[in-house]
């Protein structure tokens, strides 16, 4: 670790690892309180495109988006003759969603995984309505804190809505199982596209299983085969997994991850207040 950053934070452990950075849980040495140091691995510091979007998108969306469920920036270090970059971030205390489904509860009772949604919904909201998409919403993406607020986190590919026809936005990346088709073809991508994500979101945490999946051990063809699910396949019945999940809930999880984009909801403020209508409906 460079020395300017030593001598602010003090550097403990590893706490994430990811295709490009890593993430390590530290003490700022003036305030004394937690952070979170996500450095850019080395291998992808002469990279151009992933440095910039490292530099110019992420960090600078951290220090302009202003919303309690979105971690705040605390600092961000450049060592070029180093060939290191790091973005500081308030230490999220909590666990993730997916650890919360997968190592915890399993399915999320409506009643309380609806309530959950809502924050994460308020969350992209804010974020498109700031000019922006996130492009990697899933599970693992959410942090639930202790007091039962959530934090969305990871902004590494979010991009400008004024670029969604560019390469960055249309480049693939993502997680497969989460993607609609328009990301994976590299076709313009907008709301819609985060709209597509939060449906697999939403199913995930009322079932405790993704909506399409695949059990080919050959991570090629299981990726392709998740592809092929997601724009061909219809989605799967939520009672075929949970059997008290109403058709209410279902047609409103069927609508957000519709094929084709304009047969989606078009923002996470129309996708609420289908979720509000339902438990509305279901207290008369």
């Amino acid at each position: 670790m460079p020395d300017l950053l030593r001598q602010s934070y003090h550097v403990d452990h590893l706490i994430a690892e990811g295709g490009t950075a890593k993430v390590y849980w530290g003490i700022d040495r003036r305030s004394g309180y937690p952070v979170a140091i996500k450095e850019l691995k080395i291998k992808h510091f002469r990279n151009q495109n992933i440095r910039q979007t490292f530099k110019d998108t992420e960090a600078q969306m951290y220090l302009y988006l202003q919303h309690p469920s979105i971690p705040k920036l605390v600092d961000f270090i450049d060592e070029p003759e180093n060939e290191q970059m790091f973005i500081v971030m308030e230490y999220i205390e909590g666990i993730s969603l997916e650890q919360y489904i997968y190592r915890e509860i399993g399915l999320i009772p409506e009643e309380k995984a609806l309530p959950l949604f809502l924050q994460v919904l308020d969350a992209v909201a804010y974020i498109h309505k700031c000019g922006f998409l996130h492009l990697d919403i899933k599970s693992n993406n959410v942090m639930i804190q202790p007091d039962g607020k959530i934090k969305l986190i990871d902004l590494g590919i979010a991009s400008r809505m004024s670029e969604a026809s560019s390469t960055t936005t249309g480049s693939g990346y993502g997680t497969p199982a989460y993607m609609p088709p328009e990301q994976t073809e590299m076709r313009e991508c907008g709301k819609y596209t985060d709209i597509f994500a939060l449906g697999v979101m939403l199913f995930e945490m009322l079932t405790g299983n993704l909506p399409f999946v695949s059990q080919n051990p050959n991570p090629r063809e299981a990726l392709d085969e998740i592809r092929f699910k997601i724009k061909n396949e219809p989605t799967p019945q939520m009672k075929d997994y949970y059997p008290f999940i109403g058709e209410g809930l279902q047609a409103i999880v069927d609508k957000a991850l519709a094929k084709e984009p304009s047969l989606r909801y078009q923002s996470c403020d129309a996708f609420k207040r289908a979720i509000i209508g339902y438990t509305r409906s279901k207290k008369k």
